[in-house]
């Protein structure tokens, strides 16, 4: 007996229900499919575009052959004498699209936006960056900066302030060095209008304590448990590059196609197994009474 599924062998309180919902996954779950393909194709092509951009526009800025300190150098004095700019819209989709920040005068003088416009620019020249976020004691930000890798070493930026934090010698310090509030006075000195508000005794790569009720817990869980763990990966790339969002939304709706594909899958199995025994079961018992006849 073939167990190809028959919806005229089902009861009707079954058939309407099996006649509607598995033709209705079938199609959703092509569309979310259909989707996540064409959003992962148009991210990936707005990556691309986006990357060409900022490299040719790095490119016009920076010592192609330069050290990382004679690059950074070069990010900083573009940002100090970059030609007027149209101010543009401040959306906050706006305010993190790397594209948009470098062509808008107002965004390169907020600290947050002046940090995305100089990474964008130094990844694009082959430097290691990371944001820095400045801390207040209860965990809001007060200030961005940016942490650039000089071979082995992590020194601090300030794309707002267009400056290097450095000693009285000219030694290039990291947050470590900053977080002595004597070094970190030294070093301001030769930061013209700097804020000495902008401290650095409390520091984060990722604002966890934005998640309510959950941040703070989360942030004591993580250090207890990976002391290092904020040092081992860049967790503001992501949100920090639009580009990148669709592709990355692409995944659960294909997942979440597929699961629905996979139950249609399931459901028409376990029609196709139930009318097969009941077709069986109708077929014996029909032998059975004309025999008896």
């Amino acid at each position: 007996m073939t167990n190809q599924l028959r919806t005229d062998l089902l009861p009707e309180r079954h058939r309407g229900g099996h006649d509607f919902l598995i033709p209705c996954g079938r199609y959703t779950s092509l569309a979310l499919i259909a989707a996540a393909v064409a959003l992962s194709f148009y991210g990936v092509l707005w990556s691309y575009s986006t990357s060409r951009y900022l490299k040719g526009f790095s490119d016009a800025i920076v010592p192609l052959e330069g050290s990382q300190e004679q690059k950074t150098m070069a990010l900083l004095s573009w940002l100090r004498n970059e030609p007027d700019r149209k101010d543009k819209s401040t959306d906050q989709f706006y305010t993190r699209d790397p594209v948009g920040i470098v062509q808008d005068g107002h965004l390169l003088q907020v600290c947050g936006s002046a940090s995305n416009a100089f990474m964008n620019l130094a990844e694009s020249a082959g430097l290691r960056t990371r944001r820095l976020l400045l801390l207040n004691p209860s965990g809001s930000v007060k200030h961005v900066v940016v942490e650039v890798r000089w071979d082995d070493r992590w020194v601090v930026v300030d794309p707002s302030f267009r400056s290097v934090f450095q000693d009285h010698a000219g030694r290039a310090l990291s947050k470590e060095d900053l977080s002595h509030p004597g070094v970190f006075q030294d070093a301001i000195r030769g930061i013209p209008n700097y804020n000495p508000e902008y401290s650095f005794e409390h520091t984060a790569h990722i604002h966890l304590t934005r998640i309510p009720e959950l941040g703070v817990f989360l942030r004591r869980t993580l250090n207890f448990l990976f002391p290092r763990w904020e040092e081992t990966v860049n967790w503001g790339y992501l949100p920090e590059h639009p580009s990148l969002w669709p592709t990355v939304f692409s995944l659960p709706l294909f997942l979440l196609g597929i699961a629905i594909r996979m139950i249609v899958y399931s459901r028409q199995q376990f029609y196709a197994k139930n009318v097969g025994f009941r077709k069986r079961l109708i077929e014996t018992s029909r032998i059975f009474l004309q025999r008896s006849a």
